[in-house]
């Protein structure tokens, strides 16, 4: 351990503020979801000629004492407006920096003007510099430092209470004082084994639920980074991607380093998004802390809501996050993992996802939770949607999925298939064609007689055989454009719809034409593409708007 008299620190300080041995490094702050950079701290070094690089906690302990903190402060504070000047002149994209405040500073000097006054000197916005302190900070005299932060919060500072954990009254502080942000110190949990998760994620979801952001620093390994992605810890710090860095050192990071920075113009976008408990049984809206379940049998338990963050960029759609539940959800559904829906997205057509396209442009457009039943995959679901962050050009929905499990809701597997034979019953004909291979599947529902030689001959022909033997003669050649499937998908794309209808006259068993409303409804079911041929009958009133409608040319059919 290193050993400094205390009287060659206050003989040296001066010298070493104005010789610059005393500088700010930097270690950048990683947001979770992203891992880009969102903001960084300064951490004051002392590389001093004679003795070497003097442990911060001396140096720092030794001008506390002697009530010199305030001039080590305030020159990383003009450190930090070179760094910040230097990254604006070279086009660097710019982010917040935090620097910490000893209580003394408080004692010695009117703080908030001090600080406003450099930022004003070298042109830096007040939303440029984060305020770290500590609890030490706030032990005595409550109502004088609540004035004081409750004037750096209208100034424009965001304020973070640091080394959260490490004292004795950080939830008596967290009561009384109000943060911005809550910085978790990692070193004061000895692993990352069970109790530690439990203590963690106790602790993210009451910051959550009072509506404080958190910052674990500390960081080391990538299983910490996991964990704490998983129960919504929203940014991270500490030598698993980076030690702290020199100015010239952290300027050459940022233009040589894989990892990008956030755009300011999102930092409040994610914010929004980090509000987001993702260990609450009801995730979409506010809550107490009193809702998180953890017990004895259960070392941490996520979410019982099947949870995800999907980020909506015009047409490219990518999960920001999801949890086990909503992707054992997905896994029923026959993806693996959200990649593969993504691709499934990517790849198909948007009528493949028509209804539930329907679903999110509403979560967009209003903002509201939206709750909707469908079927895909041979699979009945009610998917959840809630837009809950935007900014110009993209979107981040917060979703929910829950699968109807025969073995648990059998009642409702019941009824909706009695319900579905109702439904059924409304048609008159159903068929499900397979365009692929030319040919029809089946006849699935029927109560006109129409003749079982279709079903023996390739989709080509008897489509055409349908249409002499069954359509009014008027309307023949018009319905065998209508059942050409390469047409029915150029225009089921072209409409974004995947249902194709039309009036037809169809023979009735008595040998005359009504008109009945058919229509061509492109699906997807586990074995591929396929489409269904349906006829239903019309009202009298339909029936005569109908007849109104094939008067017409049908300019948009043709």
């Amino acid at each position: 351990m290193q050993h400094i008299d205390e009287q060659y620190i206050i003989r040296n300080f001066d010298t070493a503020l104005k010789k610059g041995y005393i500088k700010a490094y930097y270690q950048p702050v990683i947001r979770t979801l992203t891992e880009q950079i969102c903001s960084v701290e300064a951490l004051a070094r002392w590389q001093d000629p004679e003795m070497g690089l003097l442990s911060p906690y001396l140096f720092i302990t030794v001008l506390e004492k002697n009530r010199l903190i305030h001039k080590l402060d305030l020159m990383i504070l003009e450190n930090i407006c070179y760094t910040y000047n230097e990254m604006r002149e070279k086009g660097l994209p710019l982010h917040p920096f935090s620097i910490n405040l000893s209580r003394l500073d408080f004692n010695e000097m009117d703080m908030l003007k001090a600080i406003s006054d450099i930022l004003e000197k070298y042109n830096v916005p007040s939303t440029a510099i984060h305020i770290e302190i500590t609890e030490s900070v706030m032990l005595d005299n409550t109502a004088y430092f609540r004035r004081i932060f409750d004037s750096f919060h209208e100034a424009g500072f965001a304020i973070f209470m640091d080394d959260f954990g490490s004292g004795y009254s950080s939830l008596n502080v967290l009561k009384d004082y109000s943060f911005d942000v809550l910085k978790i110190d990692m070193r004061f949990l000895s692993d990352i084994g069970m109790r530690s998760k439990k203590i963690l994620s106790s602790v993210v979801n009451m910051a959550k639920a009072i509506g404080i952001h958190t910052l674990a620093e500390g960081v080391e390994t990538r299983e910490q980074i996991l964990f704490l992605r998983t129960i919504g810890c929203e940014m991270l710090q500490g030598y698993y991607y980076s030690k702290p860095m020199s100015s010239e050192m952290y300027i050459d990071y940022l233009s040589a380093s894989n990892i990008t920075v956030e755009k300011r113009s999102e930092s409040d976008y994610w914010d929004t998004i980090g509000k987001v408990n993702f260990l609450s049984p009801d995730p979409f809206n506010e809550i107490s802390s009193d809702n998180f379940p953890i017990d004895d049998t259960s070392v941490l338990r996520e979410s019982p809501t099947a949870l995800a963050l999907i980020e909506i960029d015009g047409k490219k759609v990518k999960f920001q996050y999801a949890n086990r539940a909503y992707l054992d959800e997905i896994n029923k559904l026959g993806y693996n993992n959200t990649r593969e829906m993504e691709e499934a997205i990517e790849s198909m057509p948007v009528v493949y996802f028509q209804n539930i396209n329907e679903q999110i442009e509403m979560s967009l457009k209003t903002g509201k939770l939206i709750k909707k039943d469908h079927f895909a995959n041979a699979v009945y679901f009610t998917y959840s949607t809630k837009c809950i962050a935007k900014t110009d050009s993209k979107y981040m929905l917060a979703a929910s999925i829950k699968t109807f499990d025969p073995a648990r809701t059998a009642n409702r597997e019941q009824m909706f298939e009695k319900y579905s034979r109702i439904l059924i019953d409304t048609y008159d004909h159903i068929t499900i064609i397979d365009h692929e291979n030319n040919r029809i599947i089946t006849r699935l529902y029927s109560k006109i007689g129409f003749t079982n030689e279709y079903l023996t001959m390739p989709l080509d022909k008897a489509r055409v055989l349908f249409a002499q033997n069954e359509v009014i003669e008027s309307e023949r050649e018009r319905f065998i454009k209508f059942t050409d499937i390469s047409f029915v998908k150029k225009h089921i794309e072209k409409t974004e719809n995947p249902i194709l209808q039309q009036p037809f006259h169809i023979k009735n068993q008595d040998g005359k034409f009504i008109i009945r409303d058919i229509r061509i409804i492109r699906t997807t079911v586990e074995d591929g593409e396929r489409f269904l041929f349906v006829i239903q009958s019309m009202s009298p009133s339909a029936q005569k708007k109908a007849l109104e409608a094939l008067e017409e040319t049908f300019d948009d059919f043709n």
